[in-house]
């Protein structure tokens, strides 16, 4: 009795121990990488000279270029460097949960397949390091994210391209961006509408403005000239255009390469003038159908380059500490001019609309007779 029972036993314990090896994988704590270990321990980060990103729909590289990173296939325009920063310091970080070895079933369940399987339900995202020579540094498929019984976050699934053990990692990429126009540096220009002196538009080659809107004093508010008799100017349609650059930010870019030189082109343009003295024009342009559009140059508008008032320079060792910690200063507007005159700007239709070249449109609207009001 006491045999069979121990043969009973025996067996009973078999079968959990090929229960537990089914449901957890081999044990954490044997092989080359333990559970709590970095699955990334020796990456170089700063090493790093190129990142692909794929899913089964999109691909972006992104390259270290000789002063910013860029997003290739748009001519080199600057990528969303902080974010980048984010994606690879948190893949080096990353630390081991669980490993199992992958099977078919288990790489289609989790969506660790390649962006180039065919199977597109299962496939994951695939993130590629390189380093200046072409070299792989780290290439992972990131899966399914794993959620605790709570619902927060419990890590996310990955398996490298070249091995066939599936990790479960306490970190995750929720929102990873594939597209390139996603990982453009969407910022063009910030500027707050209480820096802005005027702003006055241009019709084509006309050389004197259809509208101006000015300050009569710094923190004042603006007014237009010229207006038609019986009509008053709309202050929100006023405070709208004064607002449109704080912050102006991109949709999508390409290289003005081939298009017409400005203020050539005959767009319309709105010219930004700044108490600092910089001076800023803005094209705007709708292609009738989907499509706006933007250019932007800058220049210095006189001699007088500084804002009225504005305190010499303090020699470098007289600065104070505030003065070392604080946010850095605006770029010139040549800086600005070498940045975004190179570029047409693709942005979202409510932008657009801030840049009002219809003088008609920033005056409110004519009161009806008999409608009652005084």
């Amino acid at each position: 009795m006491r045999g069979k029972t121990f043969l009973i036993l025996l067996a009973a314990t078999g079968l959990l121990l090929a229960l537990w090896f089914f449901r957890f994988g081999v044990d954490e704590h044997t092989g080359p990488v333990k559970m709590g270990d970095k699955l990334f321990a020796d990456l170089p980060v700063n090493a790093v000279a190129a990142v692909t990103i794929a899913d089964s729909e999109n691909r972006v590289i992104l390259i270290k270029g000789e002063k910013v990173w860029q997003v290739d296939g748009r001519s080199g325009y600057p990528a969303d460097f902080d974010e980048l920063r984010k994606v690879v310091v948190k893949l080096s970080r990353l630390k081991i949960g669980r490993r199992f070895p992958a099977s078919t079933e288990s790489l289609t369940r989790l969506s660790l397949m390649a962006p180039s399987s065919s199977d597109t339900s299962s496939t994951g995202q695939q993130i590629t390091l390189t380093d200046a020579t072409g070299k792989i540094l780290a290439d992972v498929i990131l899966g399914q994210r794993r959620e605790t019984d709570g619902g927060e976050g419990g890590g996310q699934y990955l398996k490298m391209v070249d091995a066939d053990t599936v990790f479960l990692v306490d970190g995750s990429f929720p929102f990873l961006k594939t597209a390139p126009a996603q990982w453009l540096k969407k910022e063009i220009i910030d500027v707050n509408a209480e820096e802005v002196k005027s702003v006055a538009c241009y019709a084509g080659d006309v050389r004197s403005p259809i509208y101006t809107l000015l300050r009569p004093e710094k923190g004042e508010m603006a007014r237009m000239t010229p207006v038609p008799p019986g009509r008053t100017a709309d202050p929100a349609k006023i405070d709208q255009v004064f607002d449109a650059l704080a912050p102006l930010t991109l949709d999508d870019v390409q290289a003005a390469e081939g298009q017409p030189p400005l203020p050539e082109s005959g767009q319309p343009r709105l010219i930004y003038q700044l108490y600092d003295g910089r001076q800023i024009s803005l094209f705007p342009y709708f292609d009738g159908k989907d499509r706006f559009t933007l250019r932007v140059t800058a220049e210095d508008s006189t001699a007088e380059t500084q804002a009225a008032g504005a305190p010499d320079p303090q020699p470098a060792d007289e600065k104070t500490q505030a003065d070392q910690t604080a946010a850095p200063a605006p770029k010139t507007a040549r800086q600005l001019n070498d940045a975004l005159s190179p570029w047409v700007f693709s942005i979202k239709k409510w932008q657009f609309d801030s840049f009002i070249t219809q003088p008609g449109s920033l005056l409110e609207e004519l009161k009806k007779e008999g409608d009652g009001t005084s």
